[in-house]
């Protein structure tokens, strides 16, 4: 028999959501509460509540970041290890036996490049896609923006992000890679890179919750990602006619091949692929919005 004491110990062990007292004490009463959905938010109100809950988002991030290392031998470290274990394979079978070219740069520089930032849209896709259903008991128990657990697994990714950013800052020269003045625009190339990342994820986040089915699919649409996208082989091998569309139909086609000419060959980025993808990315991050807005009211009914 479930006492009020351990009730109220299960409250206190949630991360700490609601700030406001009056809610801390609807909680402490067992008060269960519920987003009003009969009036669909705007864009503008959307980003308002959520900027009210930065703390809620932080503590999301945080929370992600300590479950995806907690108990692992290596912890942090698994954001260089893991890279570089997949940097191995590639110059194995597609530098050494598939002959694919580096651009003129050696393919173990040419591979890294675009792997790191992959690491990052493969783990935030896969982290932030079960984001919402894997925080279903906190759901039910109290209100916060549901986009709040999303928003969080993609930003805790951005701490690996960093960690490989600064790792390609130091191996490139030793792997033959070039660096330029062209590593300014890396920030303005990790925002196209996390525009459509958040958009597929909030998509994702808000089926999961009533098709189940999704957990078990994201792993495989993960894979055929990256190999539709320039990681392994350079955009050059698209013929030049199809590039634009090519950027079009997958938006991490320009922040990736990006990454390649600012890290590796110590260019300046596509700014034509790079704004294409940018702009598809925008889309897929409003379609991926309304979509999990639309679906947002029934959510703690379901989960």
């Amino acid at each position: 028999m479930t006492t009020k004491h351990d009730e109220d110990d299960d409250i206190a062990a949630l991360p700490v959501i609601a700030t406001d007292r009056a809610v801390a004490r609807r909680l402490r009463d067992k008060v269960e509460l519920v987003a009003d959905g009969s009036k669909p938010e705007s864009l503008i109100e959307s980003l308002r509540i959520l900027v009210a809950h930065g703390e809620v988002v932080r503590s999301f991030a945080r929370r992600s970041l300590k479950i995806r290392y907690k108990q692992s031998v290596l912890g942090v470290a698994w954001a260089v290890v893991q890279p570089l274990a997949t940097l191995a394979i590639f110059v194995v079978f597609f530098g050494r036996v598939a002959k694919i070219s580096g651009g003129g740069v050696p393919y173990a520089a040419f591979a890294i490049s675009a792997l790191g930032p992959w690491q990052f849209v493969s783990n935030a896709i896969s982290f932030g896609s079960l984001s919402v259903i894997n925080e279903g008991a906190l759901l039910r128990k109290v209100y916060f923006p549901r986009m709040a657990p999303v928003i969080g697994a993609v930003a805790s990714n951005l701490v690996d992000l960093s960690i490989m950013l600064v790792l390609l800052l130091l191996l490139e020269p030793i792997l033959g890679g070039q660096l330029g003045a062209s590593l300014v625009t890396v920030p303005l190339i990790v925002l196209v890179l996390v525009i459509p990342t958040l958009g597929l994820c909030l998509f994702l986040a808000g089926l999961a919750v009533f098709y189940r089915d999704l957990k078990y699919v994201v792993p495989f649409a993960v894979q055929f990602l990256m190999f539709a996208s320039p990681v392994a082989y350079p955009i050059s091998n698209i013929p030049s006619q199809w590039q634009l569309v090519y950027a079009a139909a997958n938006p991490w086609v320009g922040p990736v091949s990006a990454f390649r000419d600012v890290f590796a060959l110590g260019t300046y980025p596509d700014w034509t692929l790079l704004g294409i993808s940018a702009a598809t990315g925008f889309v897929m991050l409003f379609a991926g919005y309304e979509l999990f807005k639309h679906l947002e009211p029934e959510m703690a009914d379901v989960v």
